[in-house]
């Protein structure tokens, strides 16, 4: 299942992913904002874990690690960047979020016209 919305909806979908309310708490406190890009885990002590990539967009992007057994969600933070899912892509930008399997083939960082610098946080659930 893939759903692509805004972070304004986000909490609609704690019934089908009980983890969005960790994610809305690290969130809420603006812990990715401040972060430097790395590994990380929630102050919660909770299943769910976070990564903070900055990047450079570009024409080609790169293929994304995956999280086999998981559930990414990734949201940019600064910027935008194209993100291909299994052969569907996605615009994503400040304010919208998309969740996929870790099981899934993703290429992120695609550039939709010039590249573009984006910061972004994948949670890992």
């Amino acid at each position: 299942m893939i759903v692509f919305d805004t972070l304004s909806y986000l909490e609609s979908y704690q019934g089908a992913f009980p983890e969005i309310e960790t994610i809305i708490s690290v969130m809420d406190r603006s812990l990715p904002y401040d972060q430097l890009p790395g590994r990380y885990d929630t102050p919660e002590k909770s299943e769910v874990r976070y990564i903070i990539d900055e990047c450079l967009s570009s024409d080609k992007g790169f293929d994304s690690p995956g999280f086999e057994g998981k559930r990414v969600m990734e949201i940019v933070l600064e910027g935008e960047e194209i993100v291909s899912v299994s052969d569907s892509v996605f615009r994503l930008m400040e304010g919208r979020f998309l969740i996929y399997s870790g099981d899934e083939k993703v290429r992120r960082g695609m550039m939709f016209s010039l590249p573009v610098h984006f910061k972004a946080v994948r949670f890992i659930f």
